[in-house]
């Protein structure tokens, strides 16, 4: 299990300082465009028809279209904090190369403990959209201030809310090379939401 969890955390470090993202929220467009990795709505996508019924009503999948990989996000889900998270989901599975030959799509926020590529997307998400080193640095602890300033949803803030204090009381920041690094390239995102 920690191979996955070390595999998606270690290319969220990767992604962030590569596509050079330095503040919260993080720009997911940004990522996706530097990945090459395009992106629609349901609504706006005439290919969606392509797709099984059960598929659409999922929160997202991504696919290959003849050589490119496309993610589809259904923009009915009412929370745009539900869907960021989905977007990063989604992503993940994209920049991590995970088989997606067949659709999975995404329902849940909670970590799936038997599909290891949807604890790999999860992980990715939550790391991506919510870096610990930069929410120790802000000294952020509650759902609420991760929620708000990370822009995701309360159940994705609560999980990750969790997560924080245990690396809090384990004082598990900064270790690795790379999270440093990550911690370096929002020093100036730090320092102004301090004052």
């Amino acid at each position: 299990m920690y191979e996955h969890y070390k595999k998606a955390r270690d290319m969220s470090w990767k992604v962030l300082l590569e596509c050079g993202i330095n503040s919260l929220p993080v720009d997911l467009w940004k990522i996706a465009e530097h990945f090459d990795l395009r992106m629609h709505t349901y609504s706006k996508s005439s290919v969606t028809q392509l797709f099984r019924e059960d598929v659409l009503h999922g929160d997202g999948f991504i696919v290959y279209l003849g050589d490119r990989k496309e993610i589809f996000i259904n923009d009915k889900i009412k929370s745009k904090r539900r869907r960021r998270f989905t977007v990063a989901h989604e992503l993940g599975h994209g920049i991590l190369d995970h088989d997606i030959g067949t659709i999975h799509y995404r329902n849940s926020e909670n970590d799936s403990q038997t599909d290891m590529q949807e604890l790999e997307a999860n992980i990715f998400a939550r790391d991506i959209l919510m870096p610990a080193t930069v929410l120790a640095a802000l000294n952020i602890h509650t759902p609420e201030e991760i929620m708000n300033l990370c822009e995701v949803s309360q159940r994705s803030a609560e999980i990750r809310a969790e997560r924080m204090e245990e690396l809090y009381q384990r004082n598990m920041f900064n270790h690795h090379p790379a999270e440093r690094k990550v911690r370096e390239l929002f020093d100036d995102f730090i320092q102004d939401y301090k004052k």
